[in-house]
């Protein structure tokens, strides 16, 4: 689909910096703009102009162009670029979720962490009457803090017709290493299609989170009490 723009190459006035992926209906280059010398990613469909895939992509492109959410990477503008349908998008942050898993599973906390922000941006894309795209490790990337960032643009025609809340909880699956017994009766609720929203959802990843921080807290406290006792009786037994 890419053909001759390569790294390197110019491609409607964009230095082609690296090709980031090639899925269904759409190649994602990352490139520089010279006049704002910052880079961006570039959605470039594969069906020629007039095609309904095609068409619904630049629709969408256009739609998700006036959401804006921590969460989901920006679309700045859709147009015709050297005779293809291109949407010009924020580059992704930090590393793809698929790369960083490949160096073994996250643990729950981080994995519930991404799954809730994941499933915050699925939820402006609903509000905004835009279906979310395969919510896969290859469409969000993880930057430096740790937050999470969904693409979600797509050129087919069909999308996924399962409910996002359970397309989420599949992910947290294949993310986490180990997955808590309170974590999985949430994401067995969502498999089943138990929430309304995405945002629902979200909410009680949340409240998952805050019972396992309030256990580490008390566990900490616990630990302190104890390790305080412990050196009051050494004290107790020296001084005797």
């Amino acid at each position: 689909m890419v053909g001759a723009v390569q790294p390197g190459t110019e491609f409607g006035g964009y230095r082609i910096e690296a090709i980031e992926r090639e899925d269904a209906g759409t190649a994602v280059l990352i490139a520089r703009n010279p006049q704002e010398d910052h880079s961006v990613a570039l959605h470039i469909a594969g069906e020629p102009l007039g095609a309904l895939a095609t068409v619904r992509f630049l629709e969408r492109a256009h739609r998700l162009g006036a959401v804006a959410h921590p969460h989901l990477l920006g679309v700045y503008d859709a147009r015709t670029l050297e005779g293809r349908a291109v949407a010009v998008a924020q580059a992704p942050p930090g590393r793809r979720l698929d790369e960083l898993l490949a160096g073994g599973r996250l643990g729950a906390g981080r994995a519930m962490r991404i799954a809730r922000q994941v499933a915050s941006a699925v939820d402006a894309l609903e509000e905004a009457g835009a279906e979310p795209p395969p919510l896969t490790a290859e469409r969000i990337w993880v930057d430096g803090a740790g937050d999470a960032h969904l693409d979600g643009l797509d050129a087919r025609i069909a999308l996924p017709a399962a409910s996002s809340s359970a397309a989420v909880a599949w992910l947290v699956a294949d993310m986490a290493e180990r997955v808590p017994r309170r974590l999985e009766t949430v994401l067995a609720c969502a498999r089943e299609g138990a929430y309304l929203s995405a945002s629902q959802f979200a909410g009680d990843l949340r409240a998952v989170e805050a019972d396992a921080a309030r256990r580490r807290r008390e566990l900490a406290v616990a630990i302190a009490v104890l390790a305080a006792g412990l050196v009051a009786m050494v004290l107790l037994l020296t001084l005797r």
